[in-house]
């Protein structure tokens, strides 16, 4: 009797499944098929970037990822931000050349999902990063353009489950358009592609590499646009 019955409760269970599940799983299929229809195309547009001034969003309470409530880290990103700030009055950063004079650069490798900052030739950083899934991280030779400390990203699609609300995403270098690369408190599944275009990092990573990059934020200030005399950091992304 109970062979007989076991068609059935397989049957049940993948439906529960899938009702519980349904969100993930529509994801994943319309993915897999290339018909999102999110119209998402990078985690900022560029008017939002130039009219961000970079600061810290003290009243902001409530974090989602995939259209879910997530674990919002305020505190831990409040203190990142005010350590950043103390360190940039004693530090100072390196221009677009390092101390003999070779160009520091980053590079962007999609196919390996990894970041490396170079000096020349010469490697000083290199750590897992997440690219686009929803849709394609540019490729090509940028600079980084605008930089902020702290930004609001917002889009996707709640109706596909790919809705995002993610106040205080920190250490921001956009390198083309609305696209940056900035750290991500919301997942931990940096070497596999994750974002809308973006360029996911570790937050240690993000830190780091924010201060090693031009262009310099100015003492007083959150948010920096590149200038002749206050150049972007090249980008490479391949």
């Amino acid at each position: 009797m109970l062979h007989r019955l076991l068609p059935v409760l397989l049957i049940i269970s993948a439906i529960t499944f899938i009702i519980f599940n349904f969100q993930s799983v529509k994801r994943n299929i319309v993915y897999r098929l290339g018909i999102s229809g999110d119209q998402t195309i990078s985690c900022c547009k560029e008017n939002e970037v130039l009219n961000s001034n970079g600061n810290f969003n003290e009243t902001a309470s409530m974090a989602i990822f995939n259209g879910e409530i997530i674990n919002y880290p305020k505190t831990s990103l409040a203190n990142q931000f005010s350590q950043a700030l103390s360190q940039q009055q004693n530090e100072a950063v390196l221009g677009t050349t390092n101390a003999q004079g070779e160009e520091k650069w980053i590079e962007i490798s999609l196919d390996e999902q990894k970041l490396r900052a170079w000096e020349g030739n010469k490697l000083v950083m290199e750590y897992p990063i997440s690219s686009g899934k929803w849709a394609p991280t540019p490729t090509g030779t940028f600079n980084i353009w605008y930089k902020t400390r702290s930004q609001l990203m917002s889009g996707g699609s709640k109706e596909l489950g790919t809705y995002y609300y993610l106040p205080n995403v920190p250490n921001n270098m956009f390198f083309y358009k609305g696209y940056a690369i900035h750290g991500a408190y919301w997942h931990n599944n940096f070497g596999h592609p994750m974002s809308h275009g973006c360029v996911n990092e570790p937050l240690a990573n993000a830190a780091q590499i924010f201060e090693w990059a031009e262009p310099v934020v100015p003492l007083g200030v959150n948010a920096v646009r590149a200038t002749p005399e206050n150049p972007g950091t090249r980008v490479y992304v391949h």
